[in-house]
């Protein structure tokens, strides 16, 4: 069997998919290994996963608590120290391995550069996949940009190709002109973890393409709410369901613009953030704090609409749902995926930087008075439920490499 190493960075929906894939591979019979920052280890040792550390905790803390992240103008510069300091982190553990081990690393593409270093330190033996957790990974829809948005900005030469380049030179190997080229010239393959409906292969993505889908959660706990959820759920309006993103530490005008748009139209509501201090204070009756919910698509389904920064996990699961989305875009591929919301017609969007309760209280009315989006929603709903499962995900990438003859007949 083949030793396949998932290696992925960023926040929890970066995460999650890249190691639902992995659980896949391990069930499958192969050796499996799951790289990602430390602050993540917790979680993947209990998906039963052998884990290995990139990079500190305090390297994560310090990005999460920068109050420049969530600004499309320098997000890039600091989400680049996760992985710049730690390039050789996917070389030194491949380095403990046997020589006669077949490996494969499935990559996230902030992790492609570090993927290609360490394939240098073993000609011939080691594979790059590269995950695709977003269609903007190849660049994006010309609709998608803002003009508070630098065009191309996130797959520009710079700050990310430099560095990079200086790794490479000192690993022997040859520069890499542009960001398109980690996904031709390092990686082998791309697999796709995204729905087809969602984005369809365009005429600048590469050829080296592994079919894939959206990584739906799936229940592995109980769908019964709190006593106190259960009862406010209960209520005959269904609520409108505010998240901002996981690591998001500096969201608290959000909630600020959403609760004071909230009240103005007299709904109902379920912030969702973990530090409590985020939010107005006093909240009021109709509105309900959650820390966390342990069966996220259940609560989706029994929700109105869903306002969220634009995350792909937090938007598959809703269109999953079949709930209208409105999203406030900031940063990377979130003004991509709010665009594809938009033409679709399954929601709306507002950039991050010019929300204010005015226009969240616009476009929310809007949306939830649109008879075509909530239909499209809810029709999209039946039909993405039951596609393509993680197992699914992982035969496709095996059968690849078997076709490739990367892999032999036998695994």
């Amino acid at each position: 069997m083949a030793h396949f190493i998932v290696a992925t960075i960023g926040t929890y929906g970066d995460v999650y998919p890249f190691a639902q894939v992995a659980i896949a591979l391990k069930k499958m019979g192969h050796q499996t290994t799951f790289i990602t920052n430390p602050y993540f280890e917790k979680i993947i040792q209990q998906f039963d996963l052998d884990f290995y550390p990139l990079g500190t905790i305090d390297q994560y803390l310090m990005v999460l608590q920068n109050d420049k992240l969530w600004n499309d103008q320098n997000f890039l510069d600091i989400a680049l120290t996760l992985f710049l300091p730690n390039l050789d982190t996917i070389a030194q553990y491949i380095s403990q391995r046997p020589q006669d081990e077949t490996l494969i690393i499935l990559a996230h593409q902030n992790l492609l550069p570090n993927a290609g270093i360490a394939q240098a330190h073993r000609p011939g033996s080691v594979t790059v996949i590269g995950g695709a957790l977003y269609p903007s990974v190849f660049g994006e829809a010309k609709e998608s940009h803002h003009v508070d948005e630098p065009e191309e900005r996130q797959y520009s030469d710079l700050p990310t190709i430099t560095p990079v380049n200086r790794a490479r030179a000192l690993a022997g190997l040859p520069t890499v002109n542009s960001y398109m080229e980690l996904f031709t010239h390092i990686a082998s393959f791309n697999a796709l973890l995204f729905s087809q409906w969602f984005g369809k292969k365009e005429a600048h993505w590469p050829d080296n393409l592994i079919a894939g889908e959206f990584i739906f959660h799936e229940e592995t706990r109980s769908s019964v709410f709190t006593e106190e959820l259960e009862k406010f759920l209960d209520a005959p309006s269904k609520p409108i369901l505010c998240t901002f993103g996981t690591g998001n530490l500096h969201c608290q005008n959000y909630f600020e613009h959403a609760l004071n748009a909230i009240k103005k139209g007299n709904h109902r509501a379920i912030f969702i953030c973990k530090d409590k201090n985020l939010l107005p204070k006093d909240l009021p009756d109709s509105v309900l704090w959650l820390e966390y919910c342990n069966d996220f698509p259940a609560l989706l389904q029994r929700c109105a609409l869903i306002v969220h920064h634009g995350g792909i996990g937090t938007l598959a699961e809703s269109a999953r749902a079949g709930v209208p989305q409105l999203i406030t875009p900031s940063l990377g591929d979130q003004w991509d995926n709010a665009a594809r919301i938009k033409k679709f017609q399954l929601g709306s969007s507002i950039p991050g930087p010019k929300l204010n309760a005015e226009n969240f209280y616009e476009v929310m009315t809007e949306i939830l008075q649109s008879a075509t989006i909530n239909q499209n929603c809810a029709d999209l709903g039946v039909q993405i439920r039951g596609r393509l499962s993680p197992h699914g995900i992982a035969l496709n990438i095996v059968e690849t490499l078997t076709q490739a003859k990367i892999l032999g007949e036998s695994t």
